[in-house]
């Protein structure tokens, strides 16, 4: 019997290799993907691999945002209900219509984030509030819930003015006529917030320019999750981005170990000082990290314990999501209130009304803001930085009302479609604030067709916090300055770590 030649073993391979590959990331995502295909209210678009971001891809450079294609096709067929494509051998589920999304929120716990997707992470960002699931989430969550609550929101109010006018006077004191990039800038009074109010310091202590220290913490996050979403990920796994093959995985393994060093060395600092301080009079609250810590010290028996991890991790999460959140908020209401002068000067007309050019800001008085929260609000909808939830995935089939979504499927809603859609939002498109206070949109009263801090039992923890920091801010600024940017201006709309304008966007504070 003549054996085969090298050259036939080496072509049989490549022939059953490239029969496997067709068979794995274009058939069988087709066949998953078809089993959907009855489904009423239901658009498809089959672009192997990718999906549906091919189209994310193509829109950027000409259209500058990563949805227009999606906001053409939710324009041109309001009725859809969801959009299906293939994802590398899966298929996701992206859901547009309310109900569906409602029901999705109410059955939260048959769906997990992504293992293969999200493995990229390092455990210093897997093991905080964001990525944790099952009974470790609920702890953290209950723990932590201990100081979101209102009285403790209410009584930072002055701390998170004082860190407002700090901001103002650091940035703003030069000349009538000042000119900032509100992104790079507005960063600092974020997070100096966020730092102050859950771990009772001033600033940020770093071996570094604090200012570069925030767009270090910021980059290393941004490139986690570029990792998740990566075809490397995809093709090759987590293990590949420690190689440091390419510039970018270098320059991310080195940011890393900075915030890591970071971690590490803030844990050992609040330690030191909560031992220092435990002699003295108890405190009637506690912030984040003494929570942390001093639930870290307890013996709990049989429960998780708080390890330094997690303490680490927790410190890194709400740093890098108190700040870039807001921050993203901050900017794009910015861009309106520039673009639409008389908008400004209506928001800037109820504020003098309710606390004139110089009067204390309270809660009670914040309340009274009805067309600032109405400018927030729309500015959230057409540009809020959580476009969607993170992908999740079935554990099991589950029924979300009429849609039998499979084991296995990727399934996520996409709040930035829903919140763009007509039949939710007359003229969907348009910046206009009044539909908040009049109420008529359907969207407005719906809390599944407008979600800008997510819902259900994983909604955002920090949502009070965020509106206050944007509230308070906007406020101390319209009332001193009129706002405007530098032009001609476009927006660049991606999603990184968070769906956000990456051109930098130049202020003109304008002194009244």
């Amino acid at each position: 019997m003549e054996l085969p030649s090298i050259s036939t073993i080496i072509m049989t391979i490549i022939v059953v290799f490239f029969v496997r590959f067709i068979f794995k990331f274009f058939i069988r995502p087709y066949i998953k993907l078809m089993a959907y295909k009855n489904f009423r209210g239901g658009e498809f678009v089959y672009i192997p691999l990718i999906g549906d971001y091919a189209n994310h891809q193509a829109d950027l450079e000409p259209h500058g945002d990563v949805y227009y294609s999606a906001f053409k096709r939710i324009e041109a067929n309001p009725n859809i209900r969801a959009l299906f494509f293939p994802l590398m051998t899966g298929v996701r589920i992206n859901l547009y219509d309310p109900e569906l999304i409602k029901e999705f929120f109410a059955k939260y716990s048959k769906f997990i984030k992504d293992p293969e997707m999200f493995a990229p992470l390092p455990s210093l960002v897997r093991n905080g509030l964001v990525f944790t699931e099952g009974e470790k989430w609920k702890s953290q969550r209950k723990l932590i819930s201990q100081v979101f609550h209102f009285d403790y929101m209410n009584a930072c109010i002055p701390i998170i003015n004082r860190k407002c006018l700090e901001w103002i006077d650091s940035y703003c004191r030069d000349g009538t006529q000042v000119f900032l990039d509100v992104k790079k800038t507005m960063k600092m009074y974020t997070s100096r917030v966020i730092w102050r109010m859950f771990f009772g310091e001033e600033d940020i202590q770093t071996s570094v320019d604090s200012e570069k220290f925030m767009e270090t913490i910021l980059n290393y996050a941004s490139g986690a999750m570029t990792r998740c979403f990566s075809l490397y990920n995809f093709f090759l796994g987590p293990k590949f981005f420690k190689l440091g093959l390419r510039a970018s995985d270098r320059e991310y393994n080195f940011e890393h170990q900075i915030v890591d060093t970071f971690a590490k060395t803030q844990l050992k600092y609040f330690r030191e000082k909560l031992s220092k301080e435990k002699d003295s009079a108890p405190k009637q609250s506690r912030n984040l990290i003494e929570l942390l810590l001093l639930e870290a010290s307890k013996q709990s028996g049989n429960e998780e314990k708080v390890s330094d991890l997690d303490v680490m991790s927790q410190i890194v999460t709400f740093l890098v999501a108190g700040t870039d959140t807001t921050l993203n908020l901050l900017t794009m209401t910015h861009y309106f209130l520039a673009l639409y002068p008389e908008i400004q000067q209506k928001l800037r007309d109820e504020v003098i009304q309710h606390l004139d050019k110089a009067g204390e800001i309270t809660y009670e008085k914040l309340s009274k803001l009805d067309y600032l929260t109405a400018i927030l609000k729309e500015t959230l909808r057409l540009y809020g930085p959580a476009d969607s939830t993170f992908p999740r995935v079935a554990t099991e089939d589950v029924m979300l009302g009429d849609l039998l979504v499979r084991k296995g499927t990727q399934i996520l809603p996409n709040l930035k479609i829903v919140h763009s859609s007509p039949k939710s939002f007359s003229n969907p498109q348009e910046f206009r604030p009044e539909r908040w206070i009049e109420k008529k949109d359907p969207g407005v009263k719906d809390p599944f067709a407008y979600a800008p801090f997510s819902n259900g039992a994983r909604r955002c923890i920090g949502e009070q916090l965020a509106w206050t920091e944007a509230k308070i801010m906007i406020t101390e600024l319209v009332r001193r300055y009129q706002i405007d940017i530098e032009r001609p201006y476009k927006l660049k709309m991606e999603c990184r770590l968070v769906y956000e304008n990456t051109k930098p966007l130049n202020a003109i504070y304008t002194k009244l």
